[in-house]
């Protein structure tokens, strides 16, 4: 059997200073030679992989817990990892089951708890979503899923990780389980199918959801919801909601022809404002508050005062630090965001391509 050496290629370049060496890129990763004259002789050629310190994969969602390991990372193609130090590759992705990990949450009181959604083969009788009761050491799958659901959707772990709320790629609606494999699932009322759903941090009883321009809320465990703002919002955004502030959740999102930016609310969505000086927001997430504050630093992947850029808040999103620069950019960077609980100024950015990157403030 002969190895698979790629697929997709786009373009084969040999070097122009060197004729024995030569690189071509693929669906996978990057190939190439270093004695490609051999073949000029019948001889065959030695091709490896020409990748360290390059990734390909989409990074789908990031999540840094308060204890335990670093970071949850979820991918397209490989699944994810369990990054116990984010400066050494894990030995193994994500298994058992095996899927592209498109929403990732753990319990905020009981962050042993973890759970992960994705692109499950329910045809091969593959579920999406899995649970971890150990860090993400393993992982098992649920027991049950609802009819129709074809992928991972958004999912959301409540605080104390006794339920699980879901709205699943491609069933009738949004869904929460009380059961810790999973086995059963009840349809939510007052909530549509396709939700963007998150948890509250402190309060176990409250979930979030977002839909088409509507915030809608919980307070028993994600059984029914109440829609409260319906008017400002974006059409599509990312829900993220605070640790240690009940009732604190930020909203990013929105398009260029449609109300975008970023969007705050203290009280549980009774009321929810727009933070003025965001022109433009993908994503929102949140770390150790810096020295002296009282509120968590927020993260942002946002255009603020006409520049495009990551953006740390120490004060609640009054004023706002850039902390990449021109000479610092990564394509995509709207997909996924994580701030580090523990260590303050830390935070992970997804790329669509280019792996995770992580920064830590420079001291001048």
């Amino acid at each position: 059997m002969f190895p698979k050496l790629g697929w997709m290629t786009e373009s084969l370049e040999i070097d122009p200073f060197d004729s024995n060496k030569m690189l071509y890129g693929t669906g996978a990763t990057l190939y190439g030679s270093d004695n490609l004259t051999a073949w000029d002789a019948g001889n065959p050629i030695t091709i490896r992989v020409k990748a360290v310190g390059i990734e390909e994969t989409a990074v789908l969602d990031l999540a840094s817990p308060p204890s335990g390991p670093q970071l949850f990372s979820g991918l397209g193609d490989i699944n994810g990892f369990t990054h116990a130090n984010v400066n050494v590759v894990p030995t193994a992705f994500f298994l058992n089951p095996g899927f592209a990990t498109s929403s990732i949450d753990f319990a905020e009181l009981a962050p042993s708890i973890v759970w992960r959604a994705g692109s499950g083969d329910s045809a091969n009788g593959v579920m999406s979503l899995a649970f971890s009761t150990n860090s993400g050491s393993s992982w098992a799958p649920v027991r049950g899923q609802p009819s129709g659901t074809t992928g991972g959707g958004s999912m959301a772990v409540n605080a104390n990780g006794t339920r699980v709320l879901w709205s699943p790629t491609g069933a009738a609606g949004t869904y929460y389980t009380t059961t810790t494999n999973g086995r059963t699932w009840t349809l939510c009322s007052g909530v549509p199918a396709q939700a963007v759903v998150a948890s509250d941090r402190v309060n176990p009883n409250k979930f979030y959801a977002f839909r088409n321009g509507v915030f809608y809320v919980s307070t028993n465990g994600g059984a029914s919801f109440v829609a409260t703002v319906s008017t400002g919002l974006p059409e599509t955004g990312k829900l993220e909601a605070m640790a240690g502030r009940e009732g604190e959740v930020w909203l990013a999102g929105g398009t260029a022809t449609t109300a975008y930016g970023l969007w705050r609310t203290s009280n549980s969505g009774t009321t929810i404002v727009r933070l003025a000086n965001v022109e433009e927001a993908d994503n929102v997430a949140f770390g150790k508050a810096a020295t002296g504050q009282t509120i968590m630093a927020v993260y942002t992947s946002a255009k603020i005062d006409g520049v495009r850029g990551i953006y740390r808040s120490n004060d609640g999103g009054v004023t706002w630090t850039r902390i990449n620069d021109d000479q610092h950019q990564y394509g995509w960077t709207g997909g996924a965001i994580a701030g580090d609980p523990r260590i303050y100024g830390r935070v992970y950015l997804g790329t669509n391509g280019r792996g995770i990157l992580y920064a830590d403030p420079v001291t001048p």
